[in-house]
This record gives structure tokens, C-alpha cells and sequence, in this order.
């Protein structure tokens, strides 16, 4: 008799401690999830409000900025995509036609990166139409390639994953039908040589 009443007392003490730890490792994934959650990059845009006046290709526009009506035009190149040129026929002409749909006359929020100019004096931003990053929309359209363009990678990772699914569904430049044969930056070399 005495085994058997060792043997509840020991499960009457285990208990106890079997719940005290299951309440641990709870609270652990608890305050791990939070912690993760805090830790994850947030797509808080950081810009300001310009207004786009023109769009000149698939990548350039001219902007103001709305809160300083004495700053001139700005050109303006967008960050991690390179755009076929007007002699890359058709896909040019579409890339600019869309960029235009989306942002002409229209208020964006540009956000710059960590370089905030390039060798042309032309400004380098992400531009943000309401929510939608008009760089990823127009390479996930497959109008444009991604390009890094470093140090300035704060959504390369979004801008590349857009592609590969414009690239599995053949949109655009990757249709297999009718493909881009040369890459915006290559075209631009072979122009220039």
C-alpha cells in the first residue's frame, strides 16, 4: 500500500511543476513572438511629398517638392530597376506610358536611400504611390529589370522577388513570345561604344 501512496504523491508534486514549466514555455514564445515582431523591417515610408510634372522614361521623372514652391524640377532616377529605352521597341514606349499612368501630375511620397544622387546630378528615390512602391510595381509588371543600385538596397529584396514571379508568369520583357533580347544596361553600352 505504502508503494502505491508514493506513487500519487509523486505525481501530486509533478504536477505543479509540469504546469509551472508549460507556463514558462509559453510566456517565452510570447515575448519571443513580440520581440521578432519588433525586429522585422516595417514599410514605414520615410519621404516626402513631391509632385511628379513629367515622366521623361520607364526610370526618370521630374518632380517638385510640394512643401518648398521655390525649389526648381528635380530629375529624378528610380532606385533598383533599369527600364528599356525607346529604342528598345516596344518596351520603352510601355514602360514610361505606365510609369506616366501611375504618377503624372499626381503627389507621391519620394524616399531616398542611403546615396541620394547619381553621376548625372539626378536625384535616386523610391517613389510611393498612396501605398503601393511604383519600383517593384513596375518590374513585378515586367516593364523593367531589377538593378541594384548600391548602397542604395532598402527593398532590393521586394523588387527581386517581384521579378521572379514576372518572370515565371512571362509578363512583359519575359515573354517568351516576344522577350526584351537585351538588358537595359547592356543596350546602353552598345549605344555608347
Amino acid at each position: 500500500m505504502s508503494s502505491k501512496i508514493g506513487k500519487k504523491e509523486v505525481i501530486a508534486s509533478s504536477t505543479p511543476r509540469w504546469l509551472v514549466l508549460t507556463g514558462i514555455l509559453v510566456v517565452f514564445l510570447i515575448v519571443a513572438n513580440i520581440v521578432l515582431a519588433f525586429m522585422q523591417p516595417s514599410d514605414r515610408i520615410n519621404g516626402e511629398l513631391w509632385l511628379i510634372n513629367r515622366v521623361i522614361s520607364g526610370q526618370t521623372v521630374e518632380a517638385s517638392v510640394l512643401n518648398n514652391p521655390n525649389m526648381t524640377v528635380q530629375r529624378v532616377r528610380l532606385l533598383g530597376l533599369s527600364a528599356p529605352l525607346k529604342e528598345q521597341a516596344p518596351w520603352g514606349d510601355r514602360a514610361r506610358q505606365r510609369l506616366s499612368d501611375l504618377v503624372k501630375e499626381q503627389k507621391v511620397i519620394l524616399e531616398f536611400d542611403v546615396k541620394q544622387k547619381d553621376n548625372s546630378d539626378r536625384l535616386l528615390a523610391y517613389i510611393w504611390k498612396d501605398k503601393l512602391l511604383v519600383n517593384q510595381y513596375l518590374v513585378g509588371e515586367g516593364l523593367a529589370i531589377a538593378d541594384p543600385y548600391p548602397p542604395n538596397s532598402k527593398y532590393d529584396a521586394r523588387i527581386s522577388r517581384a521579378q521572379s514571379k514576372a518572370r515565371l508568369q512571362e509578363l512583359g520583357i519575359w515573354d517568351t513570345q516576344n522577350p526584351l533580347r537585351l538588358s537595359p544596361r547592356d543596350f546602353r553600352r552598345q549605344l555608347s561604344n
